[in-house]
């Protein structure tokens, strides 16, 4: 049993389709919800998602409280939660970015209270409550990013509350780690796809998008997630950020160069290897 009680502050996709996904689970907790969008604490009392709407400040009360907001709003919760948590409680939070976050959380968490950072890593382009499904874990992986500090009881306790909402693999990686790791395989995927559209979006040629082609859209799918939520992720992790956009823009200049020699097999060699590299990701 990962509490008696769970508080989620943020009801969109990632809060609320926690609280979906706990609904009705043998041994759940209480849910307790706090968002500052009041739809989104009706549905997800409609819902089922929460028990009980609450008040951020009444978050205290629970025994654990999983911080689900965007990166840069989540380390100002933090430094108001963390001291009011009781003796033996648990603050987590569900963030991409590890690094601000955890040193954070360390900091400002109670004397018997303890700090863990979490990463689930499952989400969609859309957002808000209207978007939350119970589904969205099931099979997917969970990250948690400890610390000297960090209580191993403590994270015993989250992986088993994500395990019941349906993580299937759970993962430990230090902050830094974690932070370099998504720089180029979450957060540079995202920064590229806004790049993109807004590139077409202000070409003076007008190109008109109704012409789009799959591979644009599919490109660009992820162009249509929360734009404060992403511009949250890319200042949190800048420096890694920044680095992955140095290194993605020499393979591009790359590229560049051999298109414009006509260099036949080294745009083959070019093509094949990303190829390789891509269908041994979705390979059975």
């Amino acid at each position: 049993m990962a509490g008696r009680r769970l508080g989620i502050l943020g009801l969109g996709l990632i809060g609320g389709s926690l609280g979906l996904a706990l609904r009705g689970k043998r041994g759940a907790p209480e849910v307790w919800g706090c968002d500052r969008n009041r739809e989104h604490v009706r549905l997800a009392l409609e819902a089922g998602a929460i028990a009980r709407g609450c008040a951020e400040r009444e978050l205290s009360d629970c025994d654990m409280v999983v911080v689900c907001i965007p990166v840069l709003r989540a380390v100002e919760a933090l430094r108001d939660l963390g001291p009011r948590m009781r003796p033996g409680a648990v603050l987590t939070d569900a963030g991409s970015v590890k690094s601000g976050i955890v040193r954070e959380g360390n900091r400002a968490v109670a004397r018997g209270a303890f700090f863990v950072g979490g990463h689930p890593i499952a989400g969609t382009e859309r957002s808000g409550f209207s978007a939350a499904d119970p589904h969205l874990f099931r099979g997917r992986s969970f990250i948690v990013t400890p610390t000297k500090r960090t209580d191993e009881g403590a994270m015993r306790r989250v992986e088993r509350l994500w395990k019941m909402a349906g993580s299937a693999v759970l993962l430990r990686m230090p902050p830094k780690t974690h932070d370099h790791v998504f720089a180029y395989v979450s957060h540079l995927p995202h920064a590229v796809a806004y790049a993109l559209v807004h590139s077409v979006a202000t070409l003076p040629s007008r190109v008109p998008l109704g012409y789009s082609a799959g591979g644009f859209l599919d490109f660009t799918r992820i162009a249509s997630s929360n734009p404060e939520m992403w511009k949250d992720i890319v200042l949190q992790n800048r420096a890694e950020v920044l680095r992955a956009v140095v290194h993605y823009r020499r393979n591009l200049d790359l590229l560049e160069r051999r298109i414009a020699r006509g260099d036949v097999s080294g745009l083959l060699e070019y093509f094949r290897r990303a190829k390789k590299t891509r269908d041994a990701l979705v390979s059975p």
